[in-house]
């Protein structure tokens, strides 16, 4: 693509020369001979400084906030919006060739965006997804290392996905994307917004900055989907303006889509699913609120995009395990539960609701993350410890932090009536639950869920929390 035709569908400023652009990057390591390079000031690095080296790289541009000395350096005053625009338009504008659907919030994402692309499969959409599990445009799952790629690899995964004749997009929209403009250059049919809760303060700060960061899902859709029993609702809506806006929920007297007479079975949870107009008596195959919140949102999502209740109803029961997402290994007897529940609303959330589930013994095994949010970690020890009948507090990616301090964190200042023990191997954390664990026991095994590593002292070792319930 030439660099004018580039700039020019991107609403970028003009460069000085016209060039053959072949590629588009913010990492220097990445440059090739035609590369547009943009320079990215980060929290670590300051692509600005970089320049050089991308020049020696063979860089045919540069995007930069500031000028700099090469010819072909176009200046914008926000870098980051502009590649996200730049990599739209370097990839066709696939997002106008899909129709998309992003979600953003605390939790629930990752679940609520494989039930509706599961949901419009069935009414006979071929749908790619783009979440925390990976790219799966239709050629098979891709990791992409983040809820939302970058804007080159998530531009380029909507091309795929479109180029594979996919009809609709899901998309995890993260709150770190949002503030970093990454999905900018898209245009989305229809946001979803789950909830608030307390999570990547470590990067927002406070909780006013991360729903800020949320709202922008607004600004990208040209209609909203939102959790009306959510106490940000209002922001929102507010944010929403004048577009189209339904509400769900499972609480409130007025929305548009509404969950009743919740009936929990076992791992199961039977509610009557209510659009204003009709009803039908539903079953989600997970346990507790939020599922039926997370089922929920998917259905009215597709009621949305015209998939009629009483098609939709029947599916919900047939709604696939999402790895890692209370999903059930049953060994001898004893429910294994694995649950990326890793902050102190989701562990909270999973532990109430496997408690009326489990027949015996409810045991917990968790840790915290290091490098991150140290907050949460007493918070989580006393949720921990209060809902469950034995914690096992262990490791969970410990980055660059002492596993055993992380622990001790966790731990504070926990009365000794409680039955917490330390086991900073998370292998064998895991299989003393089982040892300890009697059949009709339940051990929640919570923080990771899908994640097949465990990342400490700067490396990434294999690691499933599934795996290791399977090989028991």
């Amino acid at each position: 693509m030439r660099l004018f035709s580039l700039l020019r569908a991107s609403g970028a400023a003009p460069a000085k020369t016209d060039a053959e652009i072949t590629n588009i990057t913010d990492r220097p390591d990445r440059v090739r001979k035609g590369t547009l390079f943009v320079c990215i000031h980060g929290d670590r690095t300051d692509g600005a400084l970089q320049w050089a080296r991308a020049v020696e790289r063979g860089a045919a541009a540069l995007v930069s906030e500031t000028p700099l000395p090469f010819e072909n350096t176009v200046v914008t005053p926000n870098a980051r919006k502009a590649y996200s625009a730049l990599c739209a338009a370097f990839y066709g504008r696939p997002d106008q060739k899909l129709r998309l659907i992003g979600i953003t919030g605390t939790n629930g994402k990752t679940t609520t965006a494989h039930y509706i692309r599961y949901l419009l499969e069935r009414a006979g959409h071929k749908c790619a997804l783009i979440g925390t599990l990976g790219a799966d445009t239709g050629a098979g799952e891709t990791p992409t290392g983040y809820t939302t790629p970058e804007p080159d690899a998530f531009f380029a995964a909507l091309a795929a996905a479109a180029e594979n004749k996919n009809d609709y997009c899901v998309c995890e929209v993260s709150s770190q994307a949002l503030a970093q403009y990454r999905v900018d250059g898209a245009r989305f049919r229809l946001g979803v917004f789950t909830n608030i809760g307390s999570d990547h303060l470590d990067y927002h700060k406070t909780t006013e900055r991360l729903v800020e960061a949320k709202r922008r899902l607004c600004a990208l859709s040209d209609a909203m989907l939102l959790n009306a029993d959510d106490a940000y609702c209002d922001a929102f809506a507010e944010a929403a303006g004048t577009k189209k806006t339904a509400l769900y929920t499972c609480r409130a007297v007025l929305a548009d889509y509404a969950a009743k007479n919740l009936r929990p079975e076992g791992y199961y949870t039977d509610y009557i699913l209510f659009n204003g107009k009709a009803l039908s008596r539903v079953r989600v195959n997970a346990p507790g609120a939020f599922s039926v919140y997370n089922s929920l949102a998917a259905a009215a999502a597709c009621m949305m995009e015209g998939v009629p209740l009483e098609t939709l109803a029947p599916w919900i029961a047939e709604l696939p395990q999402v790895p890692g997402r209370m999903q059930r290994i049953d060994k001898n007897g004893v429910t294994f539960i694995v649950d990326f529940a890793h902050t102190p609303d989701a562990l909270s959330a999973a532990l109430t609701a496997l408690r009326p589930c489990a027949k015996g013994r409810l045991i917990t095994v968790f840790g915290c993350g290091g490098d991150r949010d140290k907050t949460k970690r007493p918070v989580m020890g006393r949720i921990a410890a209060a809902l469950s009948d034995e914690v096992i507090v262990t490791s969970d990616n410990p980055r660059g932090e002492d596993p055993l301090s992380i622990i001790a964190e966790i731990r504070g200042t926990l009365p000794k009536k409680y039955a917490v023990f330390t086991e900073p191997d998370r292998e064998a954390a895991i299989r003393l639950a089982y040892k300890k664990a009697a059949p009709g026991d339940t051990v929640l095994v919570a923080g990771k869920g899908h994640e097949n590593t465990q990342i400490s002292g700067g490396k990434a070792l294999p690691f499933s929390d599934a795996a290791v319930i399977e090989a028991l």
